[in-house]
């Protein structure tokens, strides 16, 4: 049996508009809504969407009761079509709160972060890398790498293409 717990997804980016009724369509099957509220059908969904392109900006969708806090069938299609997105899901009984964050086709980089959804970076990761043999200027660029985390995501902008693959 797998743990439920919140989590939230923000897709911003490049998004062809011929993708748009199958976004709809895997973002409420997901069984989300906007702000903790009621599940969205793919109608409700696609116009959370063209709105939030429409306004200039990215549009989050959530569940109190995530699978584990997270989307994976819906994360794993948003990367195959080069979708960006933000996922943040709450911390519960044994498990870490993180932060996920794709960005076109790569893999998703996954981050812990706290409640409020600041990214963590534990003492462990840090000390690893400066009882590393780079000289000092090469491990602070390496830990300041490790804190910057992703780029922002940018607000919605629906294309008449699809991205091509790198």
């Amino acid at each position: 049996m797998s743990d439920h717990f919140p989590g939230e997804i923000t897709i911003g980016g490049e998004i062809p508009r011929k993708l748009l009724d199958e976004l709809a369509g895997m973002v409420a099957s997901e069984g989300v809504s906007i702000d903790w509220q009621h599940a969205l059908d793919a109608a409700a969904v696609r116009e959370a969407i063209e709105a939030a392109a429409a306004e200039g900006r990215t549009v989050r969708f959530t569940d109190d009761e995530a699978v584990y806090g997270q989307f994976d069938e819906l994360e794993q299609w948003l990367t195959s079509r080069g979708i960006d997105f933000d996922r943040h899901s709450d911390a519960r009984y044994e498990y870490d709160g993180e932060n996920v964050y794709g960005r076109g086709r790569r893999q998703p980089v996954a981050m812990r972060s706290d409640q409020s959804g600041r990214d963590l970076l534990s003492a462990e990761e840090v000390r690893e890398i400066l009882a590393g043999r780079l000289p000092p200027a090469g491990k602070l660029a390496r830990i300041a790498k490790l804190a910057a985390g992703a780029p922002a995501l940018g607000p919605i902008i629906l294309t008449e293409r699809e991205r091509r693959k790198p």
